[in-house]
C-alpha cells in the first residue's frame, strides 16, 4: 500500500518542490515555519501519546502527507450520503495550525497538500504528530501544551490512559464555552471510538511481536 499511496502522491511532489523552487504561495517561508516549529515543539509531548493519536489518521503508517483513500471517502460521503467528512492528515492539520489559514477554498487545501508532503520529507512523522499536539486546540482556553497539562496535570509522563484519550478525543471535538451537554454526547462517542480503535492497534502489534518472535 505504501508504494500505491508514493506513486499517487509524485504528482504533488513535483508540484511542491515546483513551488518550493519558484516560492510560490510563499511555500519556502511557510515550510520553514513549520520546520522550525516542529522541531521547537515536538520535545514537549512525550512519545507514547502518539499510538493514540491513530483515530485522527489511522493510515499513517501508509501515506506521504495526504490520504488520497480518505479523499476519495470523503467525496463519495458527500455525494451519496450528503454528509461533510473530514480527510485530513496530522500533517495537514499541523499545517493548518502553524500557518492559521482556515479559508473553505481549493485553494487553501492544494498549499496545505503541497507543505504536508514536503514536510513528511524533511522531518519524522512522529516529530510532526507532537509537534502538532503541542500546537492543537482542545477546546475553550485549551490550547497546546499548556491546554494539555490543565486536563492531565503538568507532568504529561504521568498520565492515565483514560486522560490520554480525552485529549485525544478533544482534537475532532474541541470543548466549547456554552452546549456541553451536546457536545458531551459526541465528545463520549469519540472516546470510546479512540478506545477500541487503540485497543485493536495493540493487539495487532502484540501479535506482530508473538510472529516475530516464533
Amino acid at each position: 500500500m505504501r508504494y500505491i499511496y508514493f506513486v499517487v502522491t509524485i504528482p504533488i511532489i513535483i508540484l511542491g518542490y515546483i513551488c518550493l523552487t519558484f516560492n510560490i504561495f510563499q511555500i519556502k517561508y511557510k515550510l520553514n515555519e513549520c520546520m522550525n516549529l516542529t522541531d521547537k515543539k515536538c520535545v514537549e509531548i512525550p512519545d507514547f501519546y502518539i499510538s493514540y493519536i491513530a483515530a485522527e489518521d489511522h493510515r499513517s503508517d501508509f501515506h506521504y502527507g495526504v490520504d488520497q483513500i480518505g479523499m476519495l471517502r470523503a467525496i463519495c460521503k458527500v455525494f451519496f450520503n450528503h454528509r461533510i467528512q473530514g480527510a485530513s492528515t496530522i500533517e495537514q492539520q499541523f499545517v493548518r495550525v502553524v500557518t492559521g489559514d482556515y479559508s473553505y477554498s481549493l485553494k487553501r487545501k492544494l498549499k496545505e497538500q503541497i507543505l504536508a508532503v514536503i514536510l513528511v520529507r524533511k522531518r519524522k512523522k512522529i516529530d510532526i504528530a507532537r509537534a502538532y499536539l503541542a500546537i492543537a486546540y482542545y477546546g475553550h482556553d485549551c490550547k497546546g501544551t499548556e491546554g494539555i497539562s490543565n486536563l492531565a496535570g503538568y507532568n504529561l509522563r504521568l498520565v492515565s490512559e483514560t486522560q490520554i484519550i480525552s485529549i485525544m478525543a478533544r482534537l475532532k471535538y474541541p470543548q466549547p464555552s456554552v452546549n456541553i451537554d451536546k457536545w458531551e454526547t459526541k465528545f463520549n462517542h469519540r472516546v470510546s471510538y479512540i478506545r477500541k480503535r487503540h485497543q485493536r492497534l495493540a493487539k495487532k502489534l502484540e501479535q506482530q511481536e508473538m510472529n516475530a518472535a516464533a
